[in-house]
């Protein structure tokens, strides 16, 4: 009789090894419940197998494979089961206890116990028992699935005839055991490969995002996205160069906090939508004091609304001084013409009626107006060279001395009721520079100060300073307003004639005037009390 046990036991240790290496072969779970149907066909008489899943956090029990009388059932056709924590129902009482359990009389016990019992036949139907109702069962074999000792699911092995021996549901007991270790090596691979599959997406993902970024940060364009709650969720490089902006300063917040603006300029923008393509409009912004001309595209996707803008404040400086170059020249041009065309009419019609005192003052006109527009000319072909870089300055000393005397001496005709007051400190050394050009610029200065100073008195003052030599030439005039102190060096800026008394010009002397200095490693600077004069400070660097 020992022997025969010994025998059975080292039969039964046999089995479950080999069936532990049967199951362990496949890595799909589904793969392992039917290679456990089989080893269980192997041993076990049955017309139904049923494999459920029960999870603590819902408490559902459902099934994940079913095998009713020959046929195969779809587990996604059952409804998951609510467990029945008093124990009533086979599943649940298994479930509760954690204990395996034979019913030999499955019909008894379904009229006696208390609780929900249900039936499915071999189409999937699943259809509730009642007490006066005969199940279609006689005796099942319920038995848990654990892992780590908790309950996870139960397995039922039934029969419509004949009983189940205790023998037997020992050897199923093994049988699940070694079921649920394969299920649980299946499922952890199974997770670990979606776990890899996983990362290698989100790299994917992240690779795709950083060549996306690097993409736009290539792009000359800066580029920012606004979510549909308003919030700014992208700022490129080229956004924060351009405006000013550090992406840590927007990202997160509302546009309109930091571009006070933008929600005029967001309604002015047109919005691409549905594969249409994107119109261009060109706005004026004032970002934290600073004026820029933006160029704005905007396209509409799943994450908001993307922007697209480029700087086009120079081009549109570029454009505004083209239209003021051809109004400035085009009024200065006309006086001086119509003088030399009045001149020269009067010369050719009534010459021989004219004293030789007449033709004189003629010629001389003539003379005056043309060089006029001579240095008209010069002065819009100087600021092209200045613009475009070509322009070169000797650097060499110069005596100051000189320079100061032959600028006064070349206003002295055209002003020959002028007062010029010089003043040249005995020390005062030379400087470094172009002579030509710093004679250009005391000139310009000169010619200003007179023709501003309401007929007092300039001065010309020459003095060292730390290095420098500066000159200072000052005039009694209306002086400058606060506002217009540093704008009189931009092209083509006149003060309001009406409150300056602005005789006409170009617009472009004082601009020339300090790229002039500039060129020359000095400066060109301007000091004013309204009503009282201006100073204009000439600063070279000594010889």
């Amino acid at each position: 009789m020992d022997q025969s046990r010994h025998a059975r036991k080292a039969q039964v240790a046999e089995l479950l090894l080999n069936a532990a290496r049967y199951l362990g072969e496949t890595l799909e779970p589904e793969r392992v419940y039917e290679r456990f149907h089989q080893l269980l066909g192997d041993v076990v008489r049955h017309d139904g197998v049923v494999v459920s899943s029960y999870e603590e956090r819902d408490d559902l029990i459902r099934c994940e494979y079913a095998w009713v009388e020959g046929n195969l059932v779809d587990p996604e056709t059952l409804p998951p089961l609510p467990l029945n924590r008093s124990g009533g129902g086979m599943q649940s009482q298994v479930i509760v206890t954690g204990e395996p359990y034979l019913f030999n009389d499955v019909v008894a016990h379904v009229q006696q116990a208390e609780g929900v019992f249900y039936n499915v036949d071999r189409e999937g139907t699943i259809e509730q028992i009642n007490d006066s109702e005969p199940a279609g069962t006689t005796a099942a074999m319920m038995v848990p699935v654990k892992q780590e000792g908790r309950v996870v699911g139960v397995v039922q092995v039934m029969t419509d005839a004949g009983s189940y021996s205790e023998e037997q549901l020992e050897l199923v007991e093994g049988l699940v055991a070694q079921m649920a270790a394969a299920v649980r090596n299946a499922r952890l691979l199974k997770e670990r490969v979606r776990l890899e599959s996983a990362e290698a997406a989100a790299r994917a993902v992240a690779s795709e995002r950083e060549q996306a970024a690097q993409v736009l940060e290539a792009v000359g364009d800066g580029i920012f996205l606004v979510d549909e709650v308003g919030l700014v969720r992208l700022w490129t490089l080229t956004a924060e160069a351009v405006t000013g902006l550090a992406a840590e300063a927007v990202l997160g917040r509302p546009l309109a906090e930091v571009v006070p603006d933008w929600s005029e300029l967001a309604a002015a923008i047109p919005v691409a939508e549905g594969g249409t393509r994107p119109r261009a409009v060109t706005l004026p912004v004032e970002i934290r004091g600073r004026g820029f001309w933006l160029s704005f595209v905007a396209v509409r996707g799943a994450a908001g609304v993307v922007y697209a803008f480029r700087d086009l404040t120079a081009e549109r400086r570029l454009e505004d001084e083209k239209s003021d170059l051809v109004t400035t020249i085009s009024h200065e041009l006309r006086t001086p013409t119509a003088a030399v065309y009045g001149a020269a009419e009067t010369l050719l019609r009534r010459e021989a009626q004219l004293r030789p005192e007449q033709r004189r003052q003629l010629v001389e006109m003539i003379a005056t107006q043309a060089v006029r527009l001579s240095q008209l000319a010069d002065e819009v072909l100087l600021t092209s060279s200045l613009d475009r870089g070509e322009l070169q300055v000797a650097r060499r000393a110069v005596d100051v001395r000189e320079l100061v005397r032959a600028a006064v001496e070349a206003v002295a005709a055209p002003f020959p009721d002028a007062r010029v007051e010089v003043e040249i400190a005995a020390d005062v050394g030379a400087a470094s520079g172009d002579p030509h050009r710093i004679q250009q610029v005391l000139v310009n200065l000169l010619d200003n100060a007179l023709k501003y100073g309401g007929g007092a008195p300039v001065t010309v003052r020459a003095e060292n300073a730390n290095g420098s030599v500066r000159v200072l030439v000052s005039d009694s005039g209306p002086g400058i307003p606060p506002g217009d102190r540093e704008r009189i060096f931009e092209k083509f800026f006149r003060g309001d004639p009406q409150l300056t008394h602005a005789p006409s010009g170009t617009g472009l002397g004082l601009y020339i005037s300090r790229e002039l200095a500039r060129r020359m490693g000095g400066s060109l600077a301007v000091t004013s009390t309204p009503g009282a004069g201006a100073t204009f400070v000439l600063e070279l660097p000594r010889a």
